[in-house]
């Protein structure tokens, strides 16, 4: 019974131990200064850099809008192929954000930040070049497989420099430029139509979507690996590397470099902690950011100049309609960046679900009362685009870089993007084989089941930090996150590193080893 008692003690003596032991190491970390930092020119090139890749998203994304006049009568495609052919392009943003977040956990956010940009251009000048229906689906497969490794980098890369109360804004700024990119791939297609005819303007959209992956390949390059990354890794030379870059801009963090260990990385045990019971809100969290809206938007997005058309408008005509409701659905995601931090992700993404029923449902109305007009459809998916794209879409790029621990914040990135995308093949699809009026009546109720199981889901991280998040939602801050068998601090406190001040003494006292 004494051999036992004394055991019992011991472990209780290590585990003490242990857990000053975590409280030094964490208190060498500390990343109070970039995330109480206001936003500086630094923050400014860094989201810049990284939003002109949802430009280019944005930019071969709807130059779908602009081929679909053209591609079904030229390859000789129906509407069924149609849809499968177009869909092409989200299938490969899918899968290459979820191999992207993957490689961008193990090799760093820069690598990819910097090289995806490559295959980015190729792919876009190749869709161009398409002579039949195969060739346009590969070349978008593969032109989407680059940009969802982008997203999968420069989300995170974002993320982790961010000050915790401007994250949210700097993130939806993102979305900012995927509207900018919509609006310039709509409005180029359509001075092209004038000019040379629908058969070859969608060629000359494409060509012109490879010129900004060129530029960031020259401008990326001069951008910082992610800190947090680094540190994560134990890679001493690259944060010693960053920490002196951080420096010149006055955001350089407390890093005691006897405190950053190196760290192996296994894409299995990542995996696995990934959809682990520690994560299971998240992961459900996360899936339906980008599953709802997947399960909604599409019909705006990508078929709003094919619908007005059957409703009898040219093709001059739909483009235009499509370029109105552009325009008019940013201003919805310019409200979301001023609101990110303010209201709120929950509030934002349940009334951006939830709203959306009232445009669609109009246009239900309206189809079965037989007075659907093409001025009645531009306003109400203008509308549906200033409520869905403005506060659902927006968040496509603020939780799923902020509810997951830096080890895996590249795969939560992916994780959103496999749905968001993924799922665009069959709501495309579904479309094409439902017809007007049980789309519209499909599109109305979706979106108040999409809004309750949001709010049924939603995680509220406004205003926190990276490691506050963890702390409150996982528990322990980051040492638990990355270890999930280690003891928890019990007087952990927001930011990395931070504990009370009140730490127990007496009870310390007691305990020691």
């Amino acid at each position: 019974m004494y051999s036992k008692v004394y055991n019992l003690k011991n472990i209780k003596i290590f585990i003490l131990w242990f857990q000053r032991f975590v409280r030094v190491k964490m208190a060498d970390i500390k990343y109070d200064v970039m995330d109480n930092a206001r936003v500086a020119s630094f923050h400014k090139r860094l989201t810049v850099l990284a939003a002109l890749g949802p430009f280019t998203d944005a930019f071969n994304e709807f130059g779908a809008s602009v081929s679909l006049v053209a591609v079904g009568p030229l390859f000789h495609l129906s509407a069924l192929m149609l849809s499968i052919v177009v869909a092409g392009y989200w299938v490969g943003v899918a899968g290459g954000a979820i191999v992207g977040g993957l490689l961008s956990d193990k090799l760093g956010r820069k690598q990819l930040f910097v090289y995806d940009t490559i295959g980015m251009a190729i792919f876009a000048l190749l869709s161009a070049a398409s002579v039949d229906g195969i060739s346009f689906f590969v070349f978008r497969f593969l032109l989407g497989a680059f940009i969802g490794i982008d997203y999968a980098a420069a989300v995170p890369l974002v993320s982790e420099y961010a000050p915790a109360d401007t994250r949210g804004r700097l993130l939806s700024l993102e979305k900012v430029f995927f509207m900018l990119g919509t609006i310039a791939t709509v409005g180029i297609g359509l001075a092209f139509t004038a000019l040379v005819g629908t058969v070859l303007a969608w060629r000359f959209d494409f060509i012109i979507a490879a010129i900004p992956p060129i530029v960031l390949f020259v401008l990326r390059r001069k951008m910082p690996e992610s800190l947090r990354w680094a540190v994560e890794r134990g890679d001493k030379t690259k944060v010693e590397r960053v920490v002196e870059g951080l420096k010149k801009c006055g955001l350089a963090p407390e890093i005691n470099m006897d405190s950053v260990t190196p760290k192996g990385y296994s894409v299995v045990q990542s995996v696995k902690t990934f959809f682990g019971k520690n994560y299971r809100r998240q992961v459900a969290y996360i899936f339906w950011i980008g599953a709802g809206y997947a399960l909604i938007i599409n019909l705006v997005s990508v078929y709003s100049s094919k619908f007005l058309q059957d409703l009898g408008a040219s093709s001059t005509e739909s483009l235009i309609g499509t370029l109105t409701i552009d325009i008019l659905g940013t201003f919805g995601v310019i409200l979301t960046v001023f609101a990110a931090d303010k209201i709120g992700r929950r509030m934002l993404g349940t009334l951006g679900f939830g709203l959306t029923a009232i445009p669609a449902g109009v246009l239900l109305v309206a189809y079965v009362n037989h007075f659907l007009s093409i001025p009645l459809v531009i306003g109400m998916f203008s509308l549906f685009f200033f409520i869905n794209v403005g506060l659902v879409g927006t968040l496509q790029y603020v939780p799923a870089a902020e509810v997951f621990p830096t080890s895996l914040r590249g795969l939560s990135v992916g994780w959103e993007k496999l749905f968001e995308f993924g799922l665009a093949l069959p709501a495309l699809s579904l479309y094409a084989v439902l017809g007007t009026e049980d789309t519209l009546l499909y599109e109305t109720v979706m979106a108040v089941i999409a809004g309750v199981i949001y709010y049924l889901l939603s995680l509220e991280t406004k205003q926190m930090t990276l490691e506050e998040i963890q702390d409150r939602y996982v528990g322990g801050g980051i040492s638990y996150a990355n270890n999930p068998n280690a003891p928890k601090p019990e007087n952990f406190n927001r930011n990395l590193g931070r504990f009370n001040d009140s730490d127990n003494s007496e009870n310390n006292s007691e305990n020691k080893p």
